[in-house]
């Protein structure tokens, strides 16, 4: 008899969780903002979003590096 699909869980869960640190676009603490027009680095404050941030250079929007 073919018991293929009866096995406990298959199926179900077995996607990837989106759970914890890294489960959102977060990547933690530390790290480098840079900036995409001029290329200026800084260092990533802790609790402000890279993408919230103004270039001191030029004035364009910080990404994460």
């Amino acid at each position: 008899m073919n018991q293929q699909g009866n096995s406990s869980g298959q199926g179900r869960g077995m996607g990837r969780g989106q759970g914890g640190r890294g489960g959102g676009r977060g990547v933690g603490p530390g790290g480098v903002c840079v900036c995409p027009n001029c290329g200026h680095e800084t260092q990533h404050p802790r609790g402000t979003p890279c993408f919230e941030m103004k270039c001191p250079k030029c004035g364009a929007q910080m990404a994460r590096k």
